[in-house]
């Protein structure tokens, strides 16, 4: 799905769509409507801009790692939950958490795409808020919210109810409810979110997803093709 489409054309397409499909889409517009589809009739009242947060490089192994996995994913991609579900436990156990591949996530939203774009805003307002000491959440609270939807994302399809699956992940990665509301709505961060997705895509030709990159080399998105290409890189 193009991230320039008109919000015309999502609306068309939420209405021939299956009836679970409208009821998550339907919510998906009314959370982040402001964000991504800016109204004439809201102009005149729009509020003042919201501070952005910096948005990093999210990712998980060391930093000078030989080898670097990137997967150009998107949260509201069923290919993408299932390799998820399929193999992210032994690509940590056996490369991440060994301390052999940095993993790096691109994100990418498909259909539903305010969808997605909401839950990465969130990941990025989780990653900024900072606790009582002054720490901040860093890749730990992102990575809770989009693993967790990715794991929650069959249940989200299936019953149509988005809102409670992001509220819990809002809660787990330290958001509170009106933190999350706030996030959803900062036009600002939407935009650095949805321009950062379109440089990287371009950048590395990115299309469809799951796409992943080791090293910077293109290479399949099955188990055993990227572990061959970790491998070689690691020589």
């Amino acid at each position: 799905m193009s991230l320039t489409a008109s919000a015309r054309k999502f609306i068309d397409t939420v209405i021939k769509a299956p009836f679970w499909q409208q009821a998550v889409a339907v919510f998906a517009v009314a959370v982040v409507a402001t964000t991504a589809f800016t109204l004439t009739a809201d102009a005149q009242t729009k509020p003042a801009a919201k501070p952005v947060p910096l948005l990093k490089e999210m990712s998980k192994g060391p930093a000078n790692a030989k080898v670097v996995v990137t997967e150009y994913a998107s949260v509201t991609c069923t290919h993408c939950a299932a390799w998820y579900a399929s193999n992210w436990a032994k690509f940590e156990r056996d490369y991440v958490k060994t301390g052999k591949v940095k993993y790096v996530y691109r994100e990418v939203a498909t259909s539903p795409a305010p969808m997605a774009f909401g839950v990465y805003m969130l990941g990025h307002c989780a990653a900024n808020k900072s606790n009582w000491i002054g720490q901040k959440g860093g890749s730990k609270a992102y990575f809770t919210v989009i693993d967790g939807f990715l794991s929650a994302q069959s249940k989200v399809y299936e019953t149509g109810d988005v809102l409670p699956v992001l509220k819990d992940l809002s809660k787990k990665s330290g958001l509170s409810e009106s933190e999350m509301d706030a996030c959803v709505k900062n036009d600002a961060l939407y935009k650095a979110v949805s321009a950062r997705m379109q440089t990287q895509m371009t950048t590395d030709d990115v299309d469809s997803t799951p796409t992943f990159f080791v090293n910077g080399k293109r290479v399949q998105s099955d188990y055993a093709s990227i572990e061959a290409a970790i491998k070689a890189a690691a020589k």
